[in-house]
């Protein structure tokens, strides 16, 4: 089979051959491998202009941030501080994803602001 086969499919295909699988968009790549984990954190941070801590449980973690839920509403660019309650280790990071769910809390993906692979105490695989 010559390279061209493989970059150009052929248009015409019979009813009983699969399709290649569609490739996977930039913007649903992820960069870093995540783990679905449940680990006790405390969150700090502003809501409405004032100062807040809450206890809250990761759902997935990777080595870059991770996903909890929490009881508040944030934005997206917001910052907050992450401890590890595990490890008494604290990291700066800062929200890129907010879901409202219809049980009123707020799903927060969040990113570290500086490289921490070791934060979760969980050896991700590259």
């Amino acid at each position: 089979m010559g390279w061209r086969k493989l970059l150009f499919p052929v248009k015409n295909r019979s009813r009983g051959e699969l399709a290649p699988p569609a490739a996977v968009s930039k913007a649903n790549r992820r960069r870093n491998h995540r783990v679905s984990a449940f680990l006790p954190v405390f969150i700090y941070g502003h809501s409405h202009d004032e100062p807040f801590v809450e206890h809250a449980v990761t759902l997935n973690v990777s080595a870059s941030g991770g996903l909890l839920s929490l009881s508040r509403e944030l934005a997206p660019s917001q910052k907050l501080l992450v401890a590890n309650m595990q490890t008494n280790e604290e990291l700066p990071c800062r929200i890129v994803r907010t879901i409202q769910t219809q049980a009123g809390t707020t799903l927060v993906g969040f990113e570290f602001l500086r490289p921490a692979p070791r934060f979760w105490s969980i050896e991700f695989r590259s």
